[in-house]
């Protein structure tokens, strides 16, 4: 992963949490249900992961995702303009106290859009102050991100890495995610 910048100063990230934190959001789980394994990237992953040993139903694995038309799309304007990519698809996701996001690629039907459009990228910016972020992990590949300043922004690898998710701390996790393309 790789540092690109601060964006704390153009973006208020404790107001966009509090704005998301009792929203309903789109819940994932590990459920047959979720992970119709007909769409492209879907059917590797649920073999990883059963061969792993999760079952359909692991209460573990759940995170919520929650989109522009949640938090503002001013919100990805502002970011987009600020990293200079144009934006594709974009969310928050949180991932509560005792909860995780395996190892996984994210898997999307409609990545061939993404393709067509330019050259893809993929940004993390770690939105959550600090002081409360003790225990929450971020893999993307082989690096793992623990220690951040609130609005730190890191471009991916690959918009297609390998990454996983973690939440052993007592507070709830937040991340800003961001695919894009130039």
């Amino acid at each position: 992963m790789k540092y690109i910048d601060n964006c704390s100063h153009l973006i208020n990230w404790n107001s966009i949490i509090e704005s998301v934190r009792n929203l309903e959001g789109t819940r994932v789980t590990y459920t047959k249900e979720f992970f119709n394994v007909n769409l492209p990237g879907f059917k590797e992953l649920d073999e990883i992961w059963q061969n792993a040993g999760f079952q359909y139903g692991e209460p573990s694995i759940e995170w919520i995702n929650y989109f522009p038309d949640q938090f503002g799309n001013n919100i990805v304007e502002e970011f987009s303009n600020f990293i200079n990519v144009k934006p594709w698809m974009v969310w928050i996701s949180r991932i509560n106290v005792g909860r995780m996001a395996p190892l996984h690629k994210d898997a999307h039907s409609k990545i061939n859009e993404l393709l067509l459009l330019g050259s893809p990228k993929r940004f993390t910016c770690f939105i959550e102050n600090p002081k409360e972020s003790f225990g929450h992990v971020s893999i993307v590949d082989d690096v793992c991100i623990t220690k951040f300043k609130q609005g730190d922004i890191y471009e991916w690898p690959s918009y297609n890495s390998w990454h996983a998710g973690g939440n052993g701390g007592i507070t709830d996790k937040f991340q800003f995610n961001f695919w894009g393309y130039v």
